[in-house]
């Protein structure tokens, strides 16, 4: 059994139902969306092929759909939200 960060913990995996593999990276975003001006900053915790898990540092209102830049809007990727646990949230890749 292994984590995200590659260390067995069997007490983790009983509750990780993902069937992707993430990856923890700790890495600073910005997120950004239509109806509000500005852009804000966020933690993203870990990511797959296909989402990612963002920490959002104190943002109260996150719409369904969002955009995240990893680069200072280099490049921006769509994403929409699964999910919310206070101040973490789960999105998946939009094309």
């Amino acid at each position: 059994m292994s984590t995200l960060d590659g260390i067995s913990s069997p007490a983790h995996d009983l509750f990780e139902r993902r069937s992707k593999r993430r990856y923890v990276i700790d890495q600073s975003a910005l997120i950004f969306f239509r109806g509000h001006s500005g852009v804000h900053s966020c933690s993203i915790r870990n990511v797959s092929k296909d989402g990612v898990g963002i920490r959002l540092n104190g943002l109260a209102i996150v719409p369904s759909e969002f955009a995240i830049s990893f680069d200072n809007f280099r490049v921006t990727q769509r994403c929409r939200l699964i999910w919310r646990n206070g101040d973490s949230i789960g999105a998946v890749f939009q094309p």
